[in-house]
C-alpha cells in the first residue's frame, strides 16, 4: 500500500510550485495531473514515472470525479509514492477534499502539500493586491461556476454587494455577465472597479480592466478565454508592477506561437522563442514509440560486419539505435569499419554525443538532397543500414533502389501525439509550428475529433519537405519552410516571417 500526496501546483507558472511539492514530484512513481498545471512540471518526474492525465474542462470532460478517485485509489495500491498534481491549492475549489476522503476510505495514506492559490497569486502577478490599507481590509474567494444545471452560482448577491473588501471569482468567465448584472441589481455601484485576468502567471497572460457596467463588453472585445480570475473591488484599479512590465501579454512582440513537437524539441524551441520575445505554447505533445521492427534491429546488431554505412535521418533514430546497442551490450569497437551518414547538423550533433563523427552530411539538409548525394558516394557492394521512422520519406529509398544499392531499411519508431491544454487557445495563435510530418498527421486527427477548425489567419511554419507535403495534403498549405532541418532553422523561419 502506497502513499498519495495531494500537491498544489500553483496558479500556472511552473516556478510557483512549492519546494516540498517539487521534491515529491521528483521522487514519485506515478503522477496524476490536471489540465491547468504547467506541462513544464512533468519534466521533473523520473523517466519511469507513470504520467496519467485526468484534465477536465467545461464541455469536454476527460474524467469525472468518481473516475479520478478510482484512478488515485488504483495508483495508491500499485505504487509506493503517488503525486496528485492539482492546479492552485488542492483545497481551494479543487475537490481535493473529496479525493482525500476517497483515499482514506480505501485505506490509503494521504497527505496534502499546499499550493499557491490563483485567487491571490493571479491578481498579484497582474499588479493587483487583494488587500490594501485604506482600500480593502478583507477579500472573499468565490467559485464562479457550480454543478447546477445552469452552472450559475445562486448566491446571496445582496450580501455580496454590501461587502467592503475585494471579491475574487474563480472559474467564472462564462458567467461574467450574470455575475456583474446580479451584483448591480443587488445595489453594487456600477463604477466599482473590475479586472479580469486570463491565463494568469502563464505565457499569454491578458488583463482587462473596467467597472461593473462595462467589463463584459471590454472582455468580449479582447476575446479573453478561460482560465480566468475576476477581481471586483477598489484594488482592481491598482497596477503594482515595474513600468517595464507588459500587462497585456507576456511577450515584447505580442506574437503567440503554438508548437507541435516532441517534449525534447519543445524545450529547445521554447527557450529560443522566448529569447526572441514571443509567447510559445506547446499545443500537441509528440511521443517517440519504438515499433516491432526493433526486434529486427537487434538481429542486425549481431551482424554489423555486413554493413559499411549506417544512415540516420533524425536525432530520434540515433538515440533509439545507440540505446539498443547499449542494451544488447554491443562493443563499440564493432563500428570500427563502419561509416555514418546523417541528414543534418542536429543529427550529427546527436551522433557525436555517442562518440562518433558523421562521415557524410548532405550539402543541403533536405531529404531530396540526401537522396541525390548519398548514393553517389556508395562504393560497389557497400551495404547500408537505415534505422528511421516508419513514416520516413520514400524519396531516399527510391533513389537507392534506382542505383540497385544494398540496403536494409528498418522502421524502428513511430511518433504519436495528443493535444495539450485548451484547444480554443489555437484561436489566438499567430503562428503554428510543425517539426515533423507525423506531428501534422496527429494534430489534424486530434482537432478533427473535437470539431475544431483551424483559422486561416494562423500562419504555418514547418521543417522539411516531407512535413511540407503532409501539410499540403491535410491543410492545403504551409506558409514558411525552414531552410535548415534543425531547431535553429525553425527559429530563423519564424524570425523571418514575423520580422523579428
Amino acid at each position: 500500500m502506497g502513499r498519495v500526496y495531494l500537491v498544489g501546483a500553483g496558479p500556472g507558472d511552473a516556478g510557483l510550485i512549492t519546494r516540498k511539492g517539487l521534491e515529491k514530484l521528483q521522487s514519485c512513481d506515478a503522477v496524476v495531473y490536471d489540465r491547468l498545471i504547467s506541462e513544464e512540471l512533468l519534466d521533473y518526474v523520473s523517466e519511469d514515472c507513470e504520467k496519467i492525465y485526468v484534465g477536465k474542462e467545461k464541455g469536454r470532460h476527460s474524467k469525472n470525479q468518481e473516475e479520478i478517485n478510482r484512478i488515485l485509489i488504483d495508483c495508491g495500491h500499485r505504487y509506493d509514492m503517488v503525486v496528485r498534481l492539482k492546479g492552485g491549492d488542492p483545497f481551494v475549489f479543487g475537490r481535493g477534499g473529496e479525493e482525500f476522503e476517497a483515499l482514506c476510505q480505501a485505506g490509503i495514506t494521504c497527505e496534502v502539500i499546499p499550493g499557491v492559490t490563483s485567487a491571490v497569486a493571479v491578481p498579484e502577478c497582474a499588479g493587483i493586491p487583494v488587500t490594501h490599507r485604506g482600500m480593502a481590509r478583507s477579500f472573499h474567494v468565490i467559485t464562479g461556476h457550480t454543478e447546477e444545471a445552469s452552472g450559475i452560482p445562486d448566491y446571496d448577491y445582496e450580501t455580496l454587494a454590501k461587502l467592503e473588501g475585494t471579491i475574487v471569482f474563480l472559474m467564472g468567465l462564462s458567467h461574467l455577465s450574470e455575475l456583474t448584472g446580479r451584483l448591480i441589481a443587488a445595489g453594487k455601484s456600477v463604477v466599482t472597479p473590475v479586472a479580469v485576468i486570463s491565463k494568469g502567471t502563464m505565457t499569454g497572460q491578458q488583463v482587462v480592466r473596467g467597472n461593473l457596467e462595462n467589463i463584459v463588453q471590454r472582455v468580449e472585445e479582447k476575446g479573453l478565454r478561460p482560465p480566468a480570475v475576476i477581481v471586483i473591488g477598489e484594488t482592481a484599479q491598482l497596477f503594482m508592477q515595474a513600468e517595464q512590465e507588459i500587462e497585456e501579454g507576456a511577450s515584447a512582440s505580442g506574437k503567440r506561437i503554438g508548437v507541435v513537437a516532441t517534449d525534447l524539441l519543445w524545450k529547445k524551441l521554447k527557450n529560443g522563442f522566448r529569447k526572441m520575445g514571443v509567447c510559445p505554447q506547446q499545443i500537441c505533445s509528440m511521443e517517440v514509440c519504438p515499433t516491432a521492427e526493433m526486434e529486427l534491429l537487434r538481429r542486425e546488431l549481431q551482424h554489423l560486419e555486413r554493413y559499411k554505412w549506417i544512415l540516420f535521418t533524425s536525432q530520434n533514430g540515433v538515440s533509439l539505435f545507440f540505446e539498443e546497442v547499449k542494451r544488447n551490450r554491443i562493443d563499440f569497437r564493432s563500428f570500427t569499419d563502419i561509416r555514418f551518414g546523417v541528414l543534418g547538423s542536429g543529427t550529427a550533433d546527436k551522433l557525436l554525443e555517442y562518440g562518433f563523427h558523421a562521415d557524410f552530411v548532405p550539402s543541403d539538409y533536405k531529404i531530396s538532397t540526401l537522396a541525390e548525394e548519398f548514393p553517389r558516394i556508395l562504393g560497389q557492394g557497400e551495404s547500408v543500414l537505415i534505422p528511421r521512422a516508419i513514416q520516413g520519406s520514400p524519396v531516399l529509398i527510391e533513389a537507392l533502389r534506382r542505383q540497385q544499392a544494398d540496403f536494409c531499411e528498418l522502421g524502428i519508431y513511430d511518433v504519436t501525439g495528443h493535444l495539450i491544454g485548451n484547444i480554443d487557445d489555437l484561436s489566438s495563435m499567430d503562428y503554428l509550428v510543425f517539426a515533423s510530418a507525423s506531428g501534422v498527421t496527429e494534430f489534424f486527427c486530434e482537432v478533427e475529433k473535437v470539431g475544431f477548425i483551424l483559422s486561416e489567419k494562423v500562419k504555418i511554419v514547418c521543417i522539411g519537405e516531407v512535413t511540407e507535403q503532409k501539410l499540403a495534403d491535410l491543410h492545403g498549405r504551409a506558409d514558411r519552410i525552414a531552410t535548415v532541418n534543425n531547431t535553429e532553422g525553425i527559429l530563423q523561419a519564424v524570425r523571418d516571417m514575423a520580422g523579428l
